[in-house]
């Protein structure tokens, strides 16, 4: 595909859109290259590199240390990722319009060649995948001990700085409210950098702390009631955030429109946590705790499979940075056999960061984004009073 986008710019071939919307006919230049870049091509090498990294990532130098079967399984988890999220998005990286003849087209050119501005959430988005894959890995590979330690704190540093970019960029960038609302769902890659940027999110603040947080919860006293208020918890949380993101945005008219929409989406992510539940007992229990962590697991992942039928699922996202850090608290606050974290420092600041994200996103005129520039707050909080608590449980037991 490249190759012949190659060929198309250096024969000025209008057979192709691009060539006929940009260049159209004539002889060519060096200058004309650079829409190999900020075009459809852009996409294209992207994902070749990303492909390429997946492939290729059991040579990086973090892991030239580690046992060849960890390193193929490293391998194995970065190509189930990526290819997961490529495909996700497939429609979205290769429209259709990009590969049509252009007959209906005029011969003469119709704009410039995009600036080199354009080609920034592409190399967001492909950073984000590339980087989410290497966190992904060593998230999900449970028995693997100490041998990711050094990958998984660059990987998370990594991680967490993309995704502080790309909110800067998506909040400089695009309208959130409802009068650009058609631009940020249909427009510049907006929609995969947002899920993106919640799975990097997901995985930095939550799901990667959270394996070592539950290796170290004990039998479980309590634990079926534990299950149950978490359970509750992520209902509650999705099927009322949700619908009031929804709306707010004020697309679905005035009456029960964007409730009736809000709670469907929100039962669907909710009733997957609920189906998940039947996993370990067919052998997926390699987790600490498998029924938290295929509840984690499926949240993280509802808006991306969801956003597959439509575009709003991107509004569960507000929901799920709030209820997911619930997921690694409450065994640590319920379950009988295990030492309460500080109230003071952890369990009270939780509670009115998660009312204040909650809440404040609703006075400020884009919602949406005031929700993901505060949402990560929460689990933000949690990790890092849940790991002073082990450092307290560990130096106690000295």
């Amino acid at each position: 595909m490249i190759f012949f986008r190659i060929q198309a710019i250096a024969t000025r071939d209008t057979s192709h859109n691009e060539i006929t919307r940009y260049l159209g006919k004539g002889s060519s230049s060096i200058h004309d290259f650079k829409l190999l870049l900020t075009g459809d091509g852009g996409i294209e090498i992207m994902v070749l590199i990303a492909l390429i990294f997946a492939i290729m990532s059991r040579k990086l130098p973090s892991l030239k240390h580690v046992r060849e079967e960890l390193q193929i399984a490293f391998r194995n988890r970065m190509m189930m990722f990526s290819a997961f999220i490529l495909l996700a998005s497939s429609a979205l990286f290769f429209p259709e319009d990009a590969y049509a003849r252009s007959e209906s087209l005029p011969i003469q050119t119709i704009g410039e060649i995009p600036e080199w501005s354009s080609f920034i959430p592409v190399g967001l988005i492909f950073a984000l995948l590339m980087f989410n894959g290497e966190l992904f890995a060593v998230t999900t590979l449970f028995l693997s001990g100490d041998a990711f330690n050094k990958i998984s704190r660059r990987a998370k540093a990594k991680v967490l700085t993309l995704c502080a970019l790309s909110l800067l960029f998506l909040s400089a960038r695009f309208d959130l409210g409802k009068s650009g609302i058609h631009q940020f769902l249909e427009g510049d890659y907006a929609l995969p950098l947002v899920l993106l940027v919640h799975i990097g999110i997901c995985l930095g603040l939550i799901l990667q702390p959270s394996v070592r947080f539950d290796s170290e919860l004990n039998h479980g006293e309590n634990r079926s009631f534990g299950i149950l208020v978490l359970s509750a918890v992520f209902g509650l949380i999705t099927l009322v955030l949700t619908p009031m993101h929804l709306d707010a945005l004020g697309v679905f008219g005035p009456d029960l429109g964007p409730y009736t929409f809000g709670v469907w989406i929100a039962a669907i992510a909710f009733a997957g946590t609920m189906f998940v539940q039947y996993l370990p007992t067919l052998g997926f229990d390699a987790a600490p705790r498998p029924e938290l962590w295929w509840m984690k697991m499926t949240l993280t992942f509802a808006p991306v499979l969801l956003c597959m039928f439509t575009p709003f699922a991107l509004y569960l996202i507000p929901a799920i940075w709030i209820a997911l850090p619930f997921s690694s608290l409450t065994p640590w606050v319920i379950e009988k056999d295990c030492t309460t974290p500080s109230k003071s420092f952890v369990l009270i600041p939780f509670i009115v960061a998660i009312l204040a994200t909650s809440i404040v996103p609703f006075f400020s005129s884009e919602p949406f984004l005031g929700a993901l520039l505060l949402g990560w707050i929460p689990g933000g909080i949690v990790t890092i009073g849940l790991s002073l608590h082990m450092r307290e449980i560990s130096a106690a037991g000295n």
